[in-house]
């Protein structure tokens, strides 16, 4: 779909009288935005927000043409949303492109998604200069700017937001700690649909499984982010008392190479399972006895709700959102990231124990329920578009009223 489909409004004026009876008669407009170049969890937590909100709004779609990009984009198209791939940063001719479809497409709200605090600031920048009423930015991580100037460059971008939502309280508190304002503040929790595993899919066999193992799975990218190199140096102590135990981790990135290194200096070879990107993760996760991510930070890893939802207990370490999620000794277990040693003792403690593992994984999928649905993450975001709007159109209406008077 392209930025010229009919449904799409032509005005981009600010929300003045004349657009109070506009938005009677159509939908309001709201553009989903990243930069990132490789937005997997921010991209699937996007088109969770599209798939839930598109009968409801009139949305769009923005980020760059990567590979990832690409099949985001192809996703969002398919769920009705007009998209459009275009990279912004150090682009001020994309920039400009930018401001033009947004004005075209009439977008009342633009909504910019950042992976971390430097993401996203050209596209903010872009929204203001075309006159979009409302800009709003969510950090899907916490603040880990060292460096003054990206500090400065975040602080003067801030400036042009009207509400940050964070991904989790941890998320919210590292931004209100460098100046932004809590009352600019929103914590809306991610949440993601019920996975769907397929039926009579045998995942043990897809990945060469033996018979009479069990499995460990890990979901996530190949970062130093995701932690993948500590729950490897964990695993030669959790086969010590669990010799039937292989570990499979789902996902691709820059440390292949550097975890296959590791694997192998630790007489791991055959352990071990480096997964790549898989569309079967449910499978694997029902098929998991845990689901173990060993993060060294994170926003709220929609890996960690996936597996919730599944009723399987994830043992996660004690970092900013993970420790929102997972209720210690509750639903899982957290243990202080980095640790290996801790790691590997939380896990050969749950294998150990199936009745305690089966309480954590009832608990889990009600905490999932009760907490962490795409459905109710959609409706809160949903009440921060709407204070604007009713903040807005009270002002316009009151602009009418003092120019009849």
């Amino acid at each position: 779909m392209s930025a010229r489909d009919p449904r799409v409004g032509t005005s981009a004026q600010a929300l003045t009288s004349s657009s109070v009876s506009r938005a009677a008669d159509r939908r309001r407009s709201v553009c989903l935005f990243t930069d990132s170049m490789e937005p997997s969890g921010v991209g699937e937590h996007m088109l969770g927000l599209a798939r839930e909100l598109r009968a409801e709004l009139d949305l769009s779609f923005v980020c760059p043409p990567t590979d990832a990009g690409r099949r985001l984009l192809e996703r969002a198209a398919a769920l009705g949303v007009r998209v459009l791939p275009l990279e912004v940063r150090g682009n001020g001719a994309a920039q400009a492109r930018l401001g033009a479809w947004l004005r075209l497409a009439g977008v009342d709200i633009f909504h910019a998604h950042a992976g971390i605090g430097w993401e996203g600031h050209h596209g903010v920048r872009a929204a203001r200069a075309a006159g979009v009423p409302v800009v709003i930015r969510t950090e899907h991580l916490p603040n880990v700017m060292t460096d003054p100037a990206q500090q400065r460059t975040y602080t003067a971008m801030s400036r042009l937001v009207d509400r940050t939502i964070c991904v989790s309280g941890g998320v919210a508190r590292s931004y209100a700690a460098i100046g932004v304002a809590r009352s600019a503040l929103r914590v809306v929790y991610n949440g993601v649909a019920p996975p769907a595993p397929r039926a009579g899919a045998r995942p043990g066999r897809a990945i060469g499984l033996p018979r009479g193992s069990r499995l460990l799975l890990s979901v996530g990218r190949l970062t130093a982010q995701k932690g993948h190199a500590d729950l490897i140096r964990a695993l030669p102590s959790v086969l010590q008392a669990a010799p039937d135990v292989h570990l499979g981790i789902a996902g691709s990135g820059g440390l292949e190479a550097e975890l296959r290194t590791l694997t192998h200096s630790l007489g791991l070879d055959g352990r071990v399972r480096l997964l790549g990107q898989r569309d079967d993760v449910p499978d694997l996760m029902l098929a998991a006895a845990l689901v173990v991510l060993p993060s060294r930070f994170e926003g709220l890893p929609l890996a960690a709700l996936e597996a919730m939802a599944l009723g399987r207990a994830v043992i996660g370490t004690r970092v900013c959102g993970m420790s929102e999620a997972v209720k210690d000794r509750v639903t899982g277990r957290l243990v202080a990231a980095g640790r290996s040693g801790a790691l590997a003792a939380a896990i050969v403690d749950a294998l150990e124990n199936d009745a305690m593992r089966a309480s954590w994984e009832s608990a889990a999928r009600v905490r999932f329920t009760e907490r962490f649905t795409a459905t109710r993450m959609a409706a809160q975001i949903a009440r921060v578009y709407g204070e604007f709007a009713e903040l807005r159109a009270r002002s316009a209406e009151s602009l009418t009223t003092r120019r009849t008077a």
